[in-house]
């Protein structure tokens, strides 16, 4: 196994139905990667098989892009395949090329062969959409042949046998869902699999929670770059909190006949959930290698943690009674502050959706050692102390601030022309397998004189000629940032003291201004006000006016990076503007509230 994780084969569905139909020879299929997960450590103490080179027949993936055809459907399609190369043919017999009749006779023949075996064949072949493929293999599983080659003579290999292999379906991934891609597992293998899966929940026969469950017992199979160990009687859950601030807006409803109307409302009450999937974790337990954020994963279970110093915020705030401090969860459960490692909300624990208790889930925790898998963490761009714009976000932006607007994104388009070591550094930034970036480097490094060669030249403007259309194309470069959202997390320390969530208000490290929304980030100067879009940028509203302002409990209590930005969200309409954002999008510094309003 790499550390990637484990080699295995993903089949497109229709293509397997064929080949055990016996109208098809082979198998469509990719290679793919089963990714390191906490599910995949569960399997490799339970029977899952690999091999020497690291991959592993017991799990497959199936993708559902096509349907089946009937034998009249095939023979068409090869008919009207055969038609071609006859005028392929004839292009080819006109211009004198030998290669390419050849080729094209080759073909013929080929699709002459297949037509014959489509009708040895007819009574054999069954059309089905996709969507019924999906549901027979959903239903009955599938089975896959191996092949089994055996050597003869002179280092010659035939097929002797197949060995059959019957997968069941386990899980439809979260980022697959609209593809219908799937993973099977082989049948020895599935019962423990799925009732690791779902975490030994049983769905009642009336009104089961199919859609719900199906995205949330996923969540332990998610990829993972680490694991840190947070045992679950260190982990805080309280109730998250609403605040509500009354604004005017125009709300798109929908009449009885589902006809959309925009209706202005005066006085309307907008939420924010000012915790929503979010979490704190003390600085003892944090890796050192998380840059101030990481995203967690496990059983039913899903946050983004934050680096911080809780312990040192509760001997602060309860000095003397700190040793017997204590605080209430949302269990019921009474916690010592001291032992608090983590804090977060129900919002992070979908298995509360399951009438399941915290006991309960607390057990499967500890089943692998209390490890919670790490999704990622916050890092800097590849771009450095600058990131590019998309077209959606320009058009956004009032016309007469385009000269500041892509000023930046000019001065480094002059910098590339007059500066060769900037274009240098440019070229090592942007070097790929399907480019000569990483050539032209290697011959300056050999002759810096390669600079001055005709080659060199007409490369190096022809290069920035293409980085200049795609500046054209709305790929404006700013002083930016791709920042990862906290909310009010002051006001979560101070939630954890009590968990009365009426001590939230008095969090201030924020207030709240008329024009702009206050936040948090060292990333840019105290003081300054930035323009904030958010990822993905789905429409003006989107767009943001945030004032930065530093806070002394912010920087004594929280271990953020330039990656992190810290958001009012108590008296805003932050959370509900920006349709419940969870990551943030590029910051833009210098834009006049008047540019964004």
């Amino acid at each position: 196994m790499s550390e990637y994780g484990l080699k295995i084969k993903n089949y497109q569905a229709s293509t397997v139905y064929e080949c055990n139909l016996g109208v098809r020879e082979r198998y469509d299929f990719k290679e793919a990667v089963f990714s390191n997960s906490l599910f995949l450590d569960f399997l490799m103490q339970n029977g899952l098989e690999k091999t020497s080179d690291g991959a592993t027949r017991d799990i497959i993936g199936l993708d559902f892009d096509y349907g089946t055809r009937s034998y009249k459907d095939e023979e068409d399609h090869l008919k009207r395949l055969s038609k071609k190369t006859i005028g392929e043919h004839r292009i080819a017999y006109v211009n004198s090329d030998d290669y390419l009749i050849n080729k094209i006779n080759k073909k013929r023949s080929r699709i002459n062969q297949l037509l014959q075996d489509a009708h040895k064949h007819k009574d054999k072949y069954d059309s089905h959409s996709k969507e019924e493929i999906r549901e027979i293999y959903y239903e009955n599983g599938v089975d896959i042949k191996y092949p089994i080659w055996k050597k003869v003579k002179n280092n010659v290999s035939k097929i002797v046998d197949y060995e059959t292999i019957h997968y069941k379906m386990l899980y439809r991934s979260t980022g697959k869902a609209k593809k219908g891609s799937c993973m099977f597992i082989r049948d020895e293998l599935f019962d423990v699999a799925r009732n690791f899966l779902y975490m030994g929940i049983t769905l009642p026969e009336v009104n089961p929670m199919i859609v719900e469950i199906s995205a949330y017992a996923p969540l332990i199979s998610s990829s993972i770059v680490g694991r840190i160990k947070i045992r679950p009687e260190n982990i805080l859950v309280l109730k998250d909190v609403k605040r509500f601030m009354k604004a005017d807006v125009i709300s798109i409803e929908t009449d009885e006949e589902k006809h959309c109307h925009a209706i202005t409302r005066k006085d309307y009450d907008i939420k924010n959930e000012i915790f929503d999937g979010q979490a704190l974790i003390d600085s003892s337990i944090f890796p050192s290698w998380g840059n101030g954020y990481i995203l967690l994963r496990h059983h039913f279970c899903k946050m983004a943690a934050f680096n911080t110093n809780i312990q040192q915020f509760f001997k602060d705030y309860f000095g003397d009674k700190y040793e017997r401090a204590t605080v209430t969860d949302m269990f019921g459960r009474t916690m010592f502050v001291k032992n608090i490692k983590l804090i977060t909300t129900d919002n992070a624990m979908k298995w509360l959706k399951f009438d399941v208790s915290y006991d309960y889930w607390s057990e499967w925790v500890r089943k692998n050692n209390s490890y919670f898998g790490i999704v990622k963490t916050a890092h800097e761009s590849k771009l450095g102390n600058v990131q590019k714009m998309s077209y959606q976000m320009v058009n956004v932006l009032d016309i007469n601030t385009m000269n500041s607007v892509t000023q930046t994104s000019v001065d480094y388009v002059n910098r590339l022309k007059s500066d060769d070591d900037a274009f240098l550094e440019y070229l090592d930034k942007n070097k790929n397998f399907s480019n000569d970036f990483e050539v032209l480097i290697a011959l300056v490094n050999q002759d810096r004189e390669f600079l001055r060669s005709e080659y060199f030249r007409e490369r190096k403007s022809t290069i920035i000629k293409n980085y200049v259309l795609n500046f054209k194309s709305g790929k404006v470069i700013q002083n930016a940032e791709n920042l990862v959202i906290v909310g009010s997390p002051y006001a979560m320390l101070l939630y954890a003291t009590c968990g009365d969530e009426s001590i939230c208000d008095q969090d201030n490290t924020f207030t709240t201004e008329e024009i702009a929304n206050q936040c948090y980030t060292p990333r840019f100067a105290d003081g300054e006000y930035l323009a904030g879009f958010r990822s993905p940028f789905n429409s003006r509203n989107n767009l943001n006016y945030l004032h930065n302002v530093y806070s002394e409990k912010l920087e004594k209590y929280f271990n953020f990076t330039e990656q992190i930005i810290a958001v009012n969200m108590i008296g805003t309409n932050f959370q509900d503007k920006n349709n419940g954002l969870i990551l943030f999008g590029s910051v833009l510094k210098k834009f006049s509230s008047k540019t964004i309003r």
